[in-house]
């Protein structure tokens, strides 16, 4: 063999990633294997300058490497990019799903108190009812509004019954609330649970009832909506 055409081995350890984009250059360009290509790049590079191959190859190999590796992290980050826009939106249908089971909740709430409210009513004629007791009458209506009353009521007297009959009264500034204490008690919990500040889903989420209970508690600074960790948190040391 001449000394023209003896020739010298060099073997390159390149991450797969790295080397299917060689083996995409080097289709683009016209050539059958990517040991042709790397060649045929080196030798360009060489021609710029005198300098024996050999004594400059470390330095073109890092070039070149470096060269590539920048090529293919152009398009990984798009790769990148796409992956965190489909987390996000994993993330935002996951709360979508999670305010669905929320209202199927409270509809199924809702209804259950409209059956048991029906069915007490038919237990007897109407010639047969007896008159209910006040602690009766809020025990079905679970909230009364001292605003709301008719002026003939004794308020004082009213709320001082309801007191010793164990339901919750609410001395708030401008006026009294007496509340069921079972569903006082369910009234704290999903406002606990509650993770936002907005009226319309805050309404969706309490009813009618818990919504106009809500509304009360907030006019009177007696909850404050912590955005921080997006939770409804009591302040008044009189809330039991």
């Amino acid at each position: 063999m001449s000394e023209s055409k003896r020739v010298k081995e060099v073997k390159l350890d390149l991450p797969v990633d790295l080397y299917n984009e060689l083996e995409r250059l080097a289709r683009e360009a016209g050539y059958s294997s990517v040991s042709e290509y790397i060649v045929s790049v080196i030798e360009n590079l060489v021609a710029f300058t005198s300098r024996p191959l050999i004594s400059d190859l470390d330095r073109w190999k890092t070039r070149i490497e470096r060269y590539i590796q920048d090529e293919i992290n152009k398009r990984l980050s798009l790769i990148d990019t796409m992956r965190s826009q489909i987390v996000e939106l994993y993330e935002k249908l996951d709360s979508i799903q999670q305010r669905i089971s929320e209202l199927e909740s409270t509809i199924q709430d809702m209804r259950r108190e409209k059956v048991e409210v029906v069915s007490e009513a038919q237990v007897l004629p109407t010639s047969r009812r007896r008159y209910k007791t006040g602690i009766e009458r809020l025990k079905e209506e679970k909230i009364v509004f001292e605003s709301k009353l008719p002026p003939k009521i004794q308020r004082d007297r009213l709320f001082a019954y309801f007191e010793r009959e164990g339901a919750v009264v609410l001395k708030l500034s401008k006026e009294r609330v007496a509340v069921d204490p079972d569903y006082w008690r369910e009234f704290k919990q999903k406002l606990l649970d509650l993770s936002t500040s907005v009226e319309e889903e805050i309404k969706s989420l309490l009813g009618d009832r818990g919504f106009e209970l809500w509304k009360a508690l907030y006019s009177d600074n007696a909850i404050i909506y912590d955005s921080r960790v997006k939770k409804w948190k009591f302040i008044l040391n009189s809330i039991p």
